[in-house]
């Protein structure tokens, strides 16, 4: 193996890492898809090992590329800290952040002002949506970094913690004997609601789909209602929820995982990603 890796190397192992494809990822560090493709053979060539595997829809990390893209990313994010420190002006131009609806509200309410403040010269582009379409709009090179929850452990970003979805209703509710069970769910893109559904199914629990709903407020109002069960995280459980639900067990559900992606490549989404990382909490 070489004795130095290069930089330019890593950042394009990296761009091909998150993209999947060589031509977005080229387009992404602003080179030809060729000069991607000898890169990485440089690369491949210094390490001594195969990177990717390639097929007719992209390529995917093979068991070392994954070790070595584990092992490089905080070693980037450190080298970038060292640039953005040495910097005497304060960082400007535009960031697109990418925040799950649930916790939309706090961020909003309680770290997006000291943000701003702290960066008066940075132009934030905030959305707010299901942890599904932020990760696929970060894929997409459309957000420059984001807060997602996962049912897996992701190859890239940094994992805040633990988050544990819960199946709750109102300490009110009840429902008819043999009737289904009226639920509530967030829309098609969040991770829960694959796993709340599919933990009725494989429990066989005559269920029916009452309300669901792109807004994570709408549903915990559903909730709260009394009129269906539904899911809310174990840190948000406040006074009027209840787990005992009567008439019926529900499984447990499977702890998920919050994660900080970031375009390290980019110095204002790493300042940017710092921040988020060292003040805000869920």
């Amino acid at each position: 193996m070489a004795k130095q890796l290069n930089i330019d190397l890593l950042r394009t192992f990296h761009a091909v890492a998150r993209f999947g494809r060589f031509n977005e990822a080229a387009e992404h560090v602003h080179r030809s898809a060729s000069t991607v493709t000898t890169q990485i053979q440089k690369l491949e060539d210094q390490v001594g090992q195969r990177l990717f595997s390639r097929s007719n829809q992209g390529v995917d990390l093979t068991l070392y590329g994954r070790k070595l893209l584990g092992e490089t990313t905080e070693f980037l994010k450190s080298h970038d800290r060292l640039l953005i420190s040495l910097m005497p002006q304060r960082m400007q131009g535009k960031i697109r952040l990418g925040v799950p609806d649930t916790y939309a509200p706090a961020f909003i309410q309680e770290f997006l002002p000291r943000l701003i403040a702290d960066n008066p010269l940075l132009q934030l582009e905030i959305e707010a949506r299901t942890s599904g379409e932020l990760l696929n709009l970060f894929m997409a090179n459309q957000l420059d970094l984001t807060i997602t929850v996962s049912a897996q452990p992701l190859a890239q970003g940094e994992r805040l913690g633990p988050v544990q979805p819960l199946w709750v209703a109102a300490e009110h509710f009840d429902y008819p004997p043999n009737a289904p069970l009226p639920i509530t769910v967030p829309i098609a893109g969040c991770p829960y609601r694959a796993a709340a559904l599919q933990a009725l199914t494989d429990h066989g629990i005559f269920h029916r789909l009452l309300m669901e709903s792109p807004n994570s407020t709408a549903v915990e109002a559903c909730i709260r209602s009394g009129v269906a069960v539904g899911l809310i995280e174990e840190s948000r459980m406040g006074e009027g929820l209840t787990q005992v639900i009567a008439g019926v067990e529900l499984p447990p559900l499977p702890m998920h995982h919050l994660y900080l992606l970031c375009d390290s490549s980019n110095a204002l989404a790493l300042h940017v990603y710092e921040q988020v990382k060292d003040s805000f909490s869920v």
